[in-house]
C-alpha cells in the first residue's frame, strides 16, 4: 500500500522488488522507494538488500532478464534424488510421477523402460535406457506444467511425510480441482532424530516443512496432509499432555495459521517417495536436533524423581520383554491397526501417539512408563500415607503411568485394613421416596421431640402435610397412645403409622394398639432418621414455629397460618386433609370458605331441622312473655323444684331473661326455667300447661342459653298434684329421625 503509487515496485509481504529496464530507470524507482521508506519511518535490513543485480530469487523464483524460472532449492530435492534400487523404489517413484504427471502427453510412453523393471518376468537390470528415463521423468517434474509458480491467492497445502530415514514435503496449490506442485523439499534424519518414535518423526517432518517453506505460509492459513492419523488429534491436546519432543515441535509450530488433516499413505505419493529417496545434499540444521534434545533433558531431570530411582526403571525396562517389544514398536512404528499389533503390547495402542523413548526408558508425555517388575512397589509408595483412592490417584498419574494402573491404585486401596478402618461414611444413596397415598390420613407419619424442656409429638399426614402437634407429659407409651387416640378419633385411623425405634413405638403396649386400633405400624432404621423424612421435616417446621412463637397463644396462631398456607401444589394442607380452605388471620372472601356442596348440604340440613320442629311442635305451646317486674319462680336443674324466687329485670334475648333472686343474685335464665307467680287460678292453669310440655325438651341450641352451656340433658319437671293426664309415647317415623 505504501509503494502502489510508484511504477515497478512489487511487494509480497516483508519482501520488495524494484526493477527498470535500464540503469537510470531502475535507480530512479529506488530512490523514490528509499524516499518513501524514510518519510514513513520504515526500516530496512542492509544486509537482506541487494542492489543493481542481473538475477534474484524473489517468492521462490528466480527473476532474471531471461524471465521467471523455479529457484533451484524448489527442484533440489527432485534432481539430487538418487536412483532406485529395487522393484519397490522404482513402483514408488513411478506412482509420484504419476500423481503429478498425470496429463503429461505421452507420459505412459516416456515411463515405459522404468515400468519394464516391474514385470515378473523380467530380472532386475538397470541399463543406460533406464537411466534416462529416470532422468527425463526427474524434468518433467521440475519444468512446467508439472511444476507452478507460486500465486498467493489460491489455496495451499503441504504434504508431509517421514520414513525411517528422511523427511519428504511437497508444497502444493490448487489450481481448480487438481493440487499441483509449487516446490519440493526433503532431507536425510540425523542419528539421533532417526531413534525419534514415528509420531515425532513425522511432526518432525511437517515442522520441517513450513520452515522450509516459511516464506509462503507465514501469515497464511494452510493445510498441511499427514498420513499419521495420531498426529491430528495430537494438535488438539494441551501442550503439557503431549511428550516432550512433540511439545517442543508444537511450540515452534505455533507461530504458523495450520490445520493438520489426515490422508492415507497410499494417496501421499509425492512426499513418500521424498521421505525415502532423500536429497543428500540437504543438510539437516544440527542445532534444531540439539535444541529438540536439550529441552527433554530438561524435562526429563525435572521429574520428581531420584537418579537412582530413575537407573533402576532403566535397568528394570531393559530386562522386560513387553517393554523391549514396546520400544522396537515406538522407534520403528506402529502397525496399521490394532489387530495386528503384537498382544503384548496392545493395552498401549491407545495412547500410542504420547509414548517416546528417551535414555532407554518409555515415556507417556512427560510421564515414566512403569515395568511390570515395579509396579508393586510403585503402589506400595502411592499410597504409603494413606490417602484416599482419589488423591492416589492424582498423585501416580502426575509422574507415571502403566496400563490399568487407576484399577490398581483402587485395588490396593480397597484392601488397605487400615483404610477400611478409618474410612469415611458412604456416600448418600440414591433417594427413595415413600409413595403418595391415594387419599389423606392413609399413612401418617409420627416423631418426638423436645424443645424447652418439654416434650412434644408431632402426627403428619402424608396426603396433605397436615400436621398435628401436642405436648405431652411423659413420653411413655401410654402418653404417646393416649394422644393418637385422641388424633385419630379427630381424622380417623390410617392404615399405615409410619415412626422411628424409639420405646414408646417398639413396646409391647404399642403393638397391642396397633392390632386392636388395625393399622399397620412401620419403624425406619435404627439410627437413620432419614427413612423417616415427613415427621423429622415436620418436627423442624414445628421447631421453628415454636422458636418464634413467644406464648403459646403465638404458637397456636403460627401453626394456623402454617396449616393454611398453600404448598408447592397450590393447596394448603387443610385443603387437601379437609377438602376447604380454613379462616386465619387473613380477610378472605367468604366464597373461598365455601366448600364445593355447602349449597345442598344447607338445604339438606333445613329440611331436616323443619320436619324436627314440627314434630316438636305438635305438643308445645308459646309461653307467655315475661316483663320487667314480674315475679317468678326459678327451677332448679339438679332437684327440679321450684324453690327460690325472684323478679324479672330484663330479656336478654328472646326467650331468656335477667333475673334478681331474693339473695340479690343476678342470674339469666330461658323462659321455660322461669314460672310467673300469678294468683291460684292462673298458677293452676299455667301448671296444668307445663305438664303438656313436661314429657319434651327443647333441643340443645333452641335458646342462647343452651348455646351458652353446651349440651345439657334437660329433666321434665314432676307433675302438680291433683292434675293428670294418660301418658302417651309418640314415636316418629325413621323418615323424619336424623341419623349421624
Amino acid at each position: 500500500m505504501i509503494f502502489e503509487h510508484i511504477p515497478g515496485v512489487e511487494t509480497m509481504m516483508d519482501d520488495i522488488i524494484v526493477w527498470g529496464s535500464t540503469r537510470e530507470e531502475h535507480d530512479r524507482r529506488l530512490r523514490q522507494v528509499l524516499d518513501k521508506t524514510r518519510e514513513v519511518n520504515l526500516k530496512l535490513n542492509k544486509d537482506k538488500c541487494e542492489f543493481g543485480v542481473k538475477s534474484l530469487t524473489f517468492v521462490g523464483d528466480v527473476v532474471s532478464e531471461e524471465g521467471v524460472k523455479p529457484d533451484p532449492r524448489k527442484t533440489s530435492a527432485i534432481n539430487n534424488m538418487e536412483r532406485p534400487t529395487n522393484k519397490d523404489e522404482v513402483r514408488r517413484f513411478l506412482g509420484m510421477v504419476t500423481y503429478l504427471a498425470k496429463f503429461v502427453p505421452q507420459l505412459s510412453t516416456q515411463s515405459a523402460p522404468l515400468r519394464s523393471l516391474l514385470e515378473q518376468k523380467n530380472e532386475w537390470v538397470w541399463s543406460h535406457e533406464q537411466e534416462q528415463c529416470f532422468l527425463k521423468l526427474k524434468e518433467i517434474l521440475t519444468q512446467a506444467p508439472v511444476l507452478r509458480f507460486y500465486d498467493p491467492e489460491k489455496s495451499t497445502r503441504i504434504s508431509a511425510d517421514a520414513s525411517q530415514y528422511g523427511l519428504g514435503a511437497v508444497l502444493l496449490q490448487q489450481h481448480e480441482e487438481q493440487w499441483l506442485p509449487v516446490a519440493y523439499a526433503s532431507r536425510a534424519l540425523t542419528s539421533a532424530e532417526s531413534r525419534y518414535a514415528q509420531i515425532e518423526k513425522e511432526l518432525l517432518a511437517s515442522l520441517y516443512a513450513c520452515e522450509r517453506f516459511h516464506q509462503y505460509v507465514y501469515g497464511k492459513m494452510f493445510e498441511v496432509e499427514t498420513d499419521h492419523k495420531p498426529l491430528v488429534s495430537i494438535m488438539n491436546k494441551p501442550l503439557n499432555d503431549c511428550p516432550v519432543r512433540i511439545q517442543r515441535m508444537l511450540i515452534r509450530l505455533q507461530k504458523y495459521d495450520v490445520h493438520m488433516i489426515y490422508t492415507q499413505g497410499k494417496y501421499m505419493y509425492t512426499a513418500d517417495t521424498l521421505s525415502r529417496a532423500v536429497d543428500r545434499k540437504e543438510q539437516p540444521d544440527s542445532k534444531e536436533s540439539i535444541e529438540i534434545q536439550a529441552y527433554v533433558d530438561m524435562v526429563v531431570t525435572s521429574l520428581p524423581v531420584t537418579e537412582d530411582k530413575t537407573l533402576q526403571i532403566q535397568r528394570e525396562t531393559i530386562a522386560d520383554e513387553t517393554m523391549t517389544e514396546l520400544k522396537s514398536a515406538i522407534l520403528k512404528g506402529w502397525p496399521d491397526n490394532k489387530k495386528n499389533c503384537p498382544v503384548k503390547i496392545q493395552d498401549y495402542w491407545n495412547c500410542r501417539a504420547e509414548l517416546m523413548v528417551v535414555d532407554d526408558i518409555v515415556m507417556k508425555g512427560s510421564k515414566l512408563v512403569i515395568p511390570s517388575s515395579l509396579r508393586r512397589l510403585m503402589l506400595q509408595k502411592i499410597h504409603e500415607g494413606h490417602l484416599g483412592e482419589v488423591k492416589c490417584k492424582r498423585r501416580a498419574r502426575e509422574v507415571m503411568y502403566w496400563p490399568r494402573m487407576n484399577q490398581d491404585i483402587s485395588q490396593i486401596t480397597a484392601s488397605c485394613e487400615l483404610c477400611r478402618i478409618y474410612r469415611p461414611k458412604q456416600q448418600a444413596e440414591p433417594l427413595m421416596t415413600h409413595p403418595v397415598p391415594h387419599r389423606p390420613y392413609y399413612k401418617v407419619g409420627t416423631d418426638l421431640f423436645d424443645w424447652d424442656g418439654k416434650s412434644y409429638i408431632v402426627v403428619t399426614d402424608y396426603f396433605s402435610n397436615f400436621p398435628e402437634v401436642g405436648m405431652l407429659q411423659s413420653t411413655s407409651s401410654k402418653t404417646v397412645i393416649s394422644y393418637l387416640k385422641t388424633v385419630f378419633a379427630r381424622h380417623g385411623v390410617p392404615c399405615e403409622l409410619f415412626s422411628d425405634n424409639g420405646p414408646q413405638f417398639s413396646s409391647g403396649e404399642f403393638a397391642v394398639f396397633a392390632k386392636e386400633w388395625g393399622f399397620k405400624h412401620t419403624t425406619s432404621s435404627p439410627t437413620y432418621p432419614k427413612s423417616n423424612g415427613l415427621a423429622e421435616s415436620s418436627v423442624k417446621t414445628v421447631k421453628n414455629l415454636l422458636k418464634k412463637s413467644q406464648t403459646n397463644d403465638s404458637f397456636q396462631k403460627s401453626l394456623l397460618i402454617y396449616r393454611s398456607t398453600p404448598l408447592q401444589n397450590g393447596l394448603s394442607p387443610a385443603q387437601m386433609l379437609m377438602g376447604r380452605r380454613i379462616r386465619s388471620n387473613l380477610p378472605v372472601c367468604e366464597d373461598l370458605l365455601t366448600p364445593k356442596g355447602a349449597s345442598r348440604i344447607r338445604k339438606s340440613k333445613e329440611g331436616q331441622k323443619e320436619k324436627q320442629r314440627q314434630l316438636h311442635d305438635r305438643k308445645a305451646k308459646h309461653l307467655p312473655m315475661l316483663k320487667p317486674g314480674d315475679n317468678v319462680r326459678l327451677r332448679d336443674c339438679s332437684t327440679g323444684t321450684w324453690q327460690q324466687t325472684g323478679q324479672v329485670q330484663e330479656e336478654v334475648a328472646p326467650r331468656s331473661y335477667r333475673v334478681q333472686v331474693d339473695s340479690g343474685l343476678l342470674l339469666r335464665r330461658n323462659r321455660i326455667d322461669l314460672q310467673l307467680q300469678q294468683s291460684q287460678r292462673d298458677t293452676v292453669a299455667q301448671e296444668a300447661g307445663q305438664q303438656d310440655t313436661a314429657g319434651s325438651a327443647e333441643p340443645a341450641g333452641s335458646g342462647p342459653d343452651r348455646a351458652d352451656h353446651g349440651l345439657t340433658k334437660v329433666q321434665a319437671s314432676p307433675p302438680a298434684a291433683g292434675l293428670s293426664r294418660p301418658k302417651r309415647h309418640v314415636q316418629p317415623p325413621k323418615r323424619l329421625i336424623e341419623t349421624c
